[in-house]
């Protein structure tokens, strides 16, 4: 008996307990708090006076350590040559020398090279750093291997019939010659004058082989479509003392100042050809961009030179509001079918187009100077009524802006406003407000898409920051 009632009241406190702390479904996720560095890019292990600090974001610790130690990489070679500017004035290497290099695979420095790690389950944040004692201890013991190799290094010789061999052999002659050069100013302060003279002569090489070559260009003066790219390719061929460049590797890009997707062939084919496709420029406000290609020196090499080199160009236009125009066809009725006394919307629409400078013309006719057509259209009704001497009015419709040159809609907006007014307010005057905030409700949903599409130079967004 007594164990039978011991059985039932742990059977009741069970269920009761089951019952009080229902389990919830689903994957419970416990939150990982990253530790302060990533935030601020300050490490407490290496304050930025002592060490070389670069950070590195992305999805895997992979990926995040990648770009991490690229750009360690790159901080090397700029402690190597900033503190040093002086002796690079009026040189060959102050004006090409501009761009991220990486003349040293950060591996070579061994274990002076330190590192963090960080994720929540998310993202990754990676850190590589380099004590600047440390830094300068291994560019010591690497300064006379490098010295070597470039005293043992041939000049490449002049006149060379291919202009990718001349690539390949003056850029590794020219990284030879760098790394000597740089490892010495890290290790003592002092410049290899006879290092620093075959520097120079690389990079006239280098940087003059886009100049001794002919070209045809096509593809340029497009202008890029509402939210996407060129409609045709942009293309370039190579000649050499009348032979076609065959296998050269090119860069694509967007030009200097601008953002943008530019996919295109890796190399010059066969018959001395690549063409590339803009899927996308982030509009600026500016009237046109430039989209280029280089000879891709730091992929035939297999190192970052830093050098930039000549490119070829192509102008294109962009969307803007000097490029483009409003057109306005909203149909305004009055009780579902008259007309107003009194215009209202495009009245009101051209004096907010003109205080922006953005042309704006009633109807569908194009302005043919333009190149972008925005067209605002629809139909819009007021009605109003009076109930106990107090005039109501209600103002509704659907208006669409749309790219008139790929019939894209870009936005929809349905319109409901009411307005109320006072004993002695006439149903005339009740409308004409009404519809002037249907002008305002409208215009708060469509006025910035509208800017968006064709920007202004005053616009604070679009240009890429230096």
């Amino acid at each position: 008996m007594e164990r039978t009632l011991f059985f039932i009241v742990g059977l009741v406190l069970g269920l009761l307990t089951g019952c009080s702390t229902p389990e919830r479904g689903g994957l419970r996720i416990n939150r990982v708090d990253m530790p302060e560095w990533t935030r601020t890019g300050v490490h407490p292990d290496f304050p930025e006076s002592d060490y070389l600090v670069a950070f590195g974001l992305a999805r895997t610790e992979k990926e995040a350590a990648e770009v991490a130690e690229q750009r360690l990489e790159a901080m090397i070679c700029d402690y190597a040559i900033q503190p040093n500017e002086i002796l690079f004035k009026d040189t060959q290497f102050q004006t090409v020398v501009t761009e991220p290099a990486g003349w040293f695979r950060l591996g070579e420095f061994g274990r002076a090279v330190q590192g963090d790690v960080a994720s929540d389950g998310f993202e990754t944040v990676v850190a590589r750093a380099i004590n600047f004692n440390e830094l300068e201890l291994r560019a010591r013991s690497m300064l006379q291997p490098a010295i070597n190799e470039f005293e043992t290094a041939s000049r490449p010789p002049v006149g060379l019939g291919s202009i990718p061999k001349r690539m390949e052999m003056w850029g590794e002659y020219y990284l030879k010659c760098v790394r000597a050069v740089a490892l010495e100013l890290i290790a003592a302060g002092t410049l290899n004058k006879q290092g620093f003279d075959e520097v120079e002569n690389a990079l006239i090489s280098l940087w003059e082989l886009p100049t001794i070559c002919q070209s045809d260009q096509w593809g340029g003066n497009q202008h890029l479509r509402l939210r996407e790219g060129l409609p045709d390719p942009i293309g370039l061929k190579l000649y050499f003392r009348g032979k076609p460049v065959t296998g050269v590797p090119i860069a694509w890009g967007p030009g200097v100042g601008f953002q943008g997707t530019v996919e295109g062939d890796r190399e010059l084919d066969d018959r001395g050809i690549a063409s590339a496709k803009v899927l996308y420029l982030t509009p600026t406000g500016d009237d046109f961009a430039y989209v280029q290609a280089h000879m891709d020196i730091d992929k035939l090499v297999g190192r970052r030179l830093g050098i930039a080199m000549n490119v070829w160009l192509w102008k294109v236009m962009l969307p803007s509001r000097g490029n483009g125009e409003l057109l306005v066809n909203v149909k305004e009725t009055e009780q579902g079918e008259q007309p107003p006394a009194k215009a209202v919307f495009y009245p009101e629409l051209e004096k907010w187009c003109l205080g922006r400078n953005l042309a704006v013309s009633s109807g569908t006719d194009l302005n043919k100077e333009k190149l972008y057509h925005l067209l605002l259209e629809g139909n819009v009704d007021v009605t109003s009524s009076v109930t106990d001497g107090v005039p109501t009015a209600y103002v509704s419709g659907v208006v669409t802006l749309s790219d008139v040159e790929t019939g894209q809609t870009l936005f929809s907006f349905a319109l409901g406003q009411k307005e109320v007014g006072q004993s002695g307010n006439t149903e005339t005057a009740i409308r004409m407000l009404a519809m002037r905030q249907g002008v305002a409700e409208m215009m708060t949903e469509m006025a910035s898409r509208i800017l968006a599409a064709l920007p202004d130079q005053g616009d604070e967004f679009g240009r890429e920051q230096e």
